[in-house]
């Protein structure tokens, strides 16, 4: 007895066979209720071997849709009812591109009626329908019917199968097309946007975030079958390699961003070491991948591994800077927690974890586009930051022109500010818009000085330019050359009898006192001045010609207007080129 019972429970037990699916009058079917899989481990068994061992297939016990990563081949079996007496027009669809080889076969009565050739490793004009996904027509008349599929990939064995009605399905690739084409759309907006600010700022960190947003879009093109259906149709080799190199590449350019971004290696250079070193290990897998020294599951690990390392090595110094109140350490953390939450759903939907449903195929679509968003948001405060620095070197530069060009009692042009707005209004005058030169000296400003004092004097001289400045016109312009020398410059004047009457207005402006340290001061001022264009346009022979006339004026009694006579035309511009 005892050993008719280990005999019986060595015998191998036929496998319980799943419940047909009767196609009735729904659009849309899952098929994995009624699948049984079988595992080739050899990888060549053809159908006819298959059908031998039929009684091998058994149903799948682990998470449905969903056979993880595996190497070897795998047969699924799965009967179908069609009820009454019309056909059935359905469309077998698996949503998941990255599927290298699927071969579909369709049995009534035990032959094959329909035999379709699928995956990514195929070029797409040979699919018998042009979708990004896995899709095979069917037409199955009423009655009993077989479906065998053969599955063999690199990558991990993703099976969302459903039946669907052929109206049901273009409807849902419409929509899938459509939200491909919103993602795709968003992401070349954002490129032209980083491209676009690179070449004018000339800042990395946008490069960089050219090269992560590249190999995040192209990653998504591939796994979602977009690539493969439009980029690039005719080189299925493709497809089959260039996702995981994708990922890897937007990891180059994600640890050079962050550390930019971020300023790592102010904060911690152990950690900015680390994201050097997992920048150049994505960089070194790419290559190996390139030239065959990885497989594809092994890049597939190396994408996983470091694009996760590269996140968790940039999150204590965003942690810092947030709790430290700075916008980008706030906008990092919240991009890479949408990231590791799409991120870690997709590596375990990968290995066979998570049922393949739409929001766990979608999400890393998803959650890459916020955490892009974000990232945008990181390049704005950066563009901000630039302008802000850019804003206060150019008030520098304005501060340290006006300090040069401004005499620092008075706030008035000093010599250096003179000469550029004589040459400016020296390009400017003509006859009829004449250009006059004022040179002034005040009269009996060193009795004032050494009986009040410097501070004194100091206070009458900025009393003297705020005068000036209040009786003159708001275009002519006030400047102190040095001591109590003052220089005005009128503009667009008519004639020789408006630049006498301005100079008399000046010399007007005089006769009341200055009120300084609460003591009354009656000060004087001698004028001379010289005529642009008709005394010259040389800026020094201009000024010279005034001087000449202003201690012409000195000499003659003080407290007057005195014009350049024509014969000191000749003395001032020697004068000028021998300064």
């Amino acid at each position: 007895m005892l050993l008719c019972a280990c005999c019986v429970l060595a015998a191998p037990w036929p496998a319980r066979a799943a419940a047909p699916l009767v196609l009735d009058a729904r659009s849309d079917i899952d098929a994995w209720p009624a699948v049984t899989v079988f595992s080739d481990a050899s990888g060549k068994l053809d159908l006819q071997q298959v059908l031998e061992q039929r009684m091998r297939f058994a149903e799948h016990t682990g998470t449905p849709g969903n056979l993880g990563r595996r190497s070897d081949a795998v047969w699924l079996h799965l009967a179908l009812v069609v009820p009454g007496p019309q056909p059935a027009q359905r469309v077998l669809e698996i949503d998941y591109p990255s599927l290298n080889r699927v071969d579909v076969y369709l049995l009534t009565d035990g032959r094959v009626g329909a035999h379709h050739r699928l995956g990514n490793a195929l070029p797409h004009d040979s699919r018998p329908l042009p979708s990004r996904t896995i899709a095979a027509p069917l037409t199955l008349a009423a009655g009993e019917h077989e479906l065998l599929l053969r599955v063999q990939t690199q990558s991990s064995m993703v099976l969302p199968m459903r039946l669907r009605t052929p109206e049901s399905f273009m409807a849902q690739e419409s929509i899938g097309q459509l939200l491909q084409g919103m993602v795709v759309g968003l992401a070349l907006c954002m490129l032209l946007y980083s491209v676009t600010h690179w070449i004018n700022l000339r800042d990395p960190a946008f490069l960089d975030y050219a090269l992560l947003l590249g190999g995040s879009v192209v990653f998504l093109l591939s796994y979602h079958g977009v690539g493969a259906q439009y980029l690039w149709p005719d080189w299925p080799q493709w497809s089959t390699q260039i996702a995981p190199l994708a990922v890897l590449l937007a990891t180059v350019g994600a640890t050079r961003f962050t550390r930019a971004t971020l300023a790592v290696r102010e904060i911690s250079p152990v950690l900015d070491r680390v994201l050097r070193g997992i920048g150049v290990a994505a960089l070194a897998s790419v290559l190996a991948g390139l030239v065959g020294l990885l497989s594809y599951p092994q890049l597939q690990t190396m994408a996983t591994v470091l694009g996760v390392s590269s996140t968790a090595g940039g999150l204590p110094v965003a942690y810092w800077r947030a709790r430290r109140g700075e916008a980008v350490g706030i906008f990092m953390l919240f991009g890479w927690g949408c990231y590791l939450i799409g991120a870690l759903t997709t590596a375990v939907l990968l290995r066979g974890y998570l049922e393949p449903t739409v929001s766990s195929l979608y999400l890393y679509a998803t959650s890459s586009m916020v955490e892009m968003a974000a990232w945008m948001l990181v390049l704005g405060l950066r563009v901000q930051a630039m302008h802000r620095s850019a804003d206060r070197a150019r008030v520098e530069s304005e501060t340290l022109h006006a300090l040069a060009h401004t005499d620092a009692l008075t706030g008035l042009p000093n010599r250096r500010g003179l000469q550029s707005w004589l040459d400016s209004a020296l390009e400017h005058c003509a006859p009829g818009r004449l250009l006059a030169v004022y040179l002034l000296d005040l009269d009996d400003f060193k009795p004032v000085n050494d009986r009040l004092g410097h501070d004194a004097g100091d206070a009458v001289l900025v009393a003297v330019g705020r005068r000036l400045q209040a009786e003159l016109r708001g275009s002519d312009v006030v400047a102190r050359l040095g001591g109590d020398e003052f220089v005005v410059l009128a503009s667009g004047l008519a004639d020789e009898g408006a630049a006498r009457a301005l100079g008399d207005k000046i010399l007007a402006a005089f006769v009341a006192p200055f009120e300084v340290a609460g003591t009354r001061c009656q000060l004087g001022v001698t004028v001379g001045y010289a005529l642009a264009p008709g005394d010259g346009v040389d800026a020094r022979a201009l000024l010279r010609l005034a001087d000449t006339a202003m201690y012409c004026g000195k000499n003659g009694g003080r407290s007057c207007v005195q014009r350049a006579e024509p014969g000191w035309q000749q003395t001032a511009s020697a004068d000028a080129f021998t300064a």
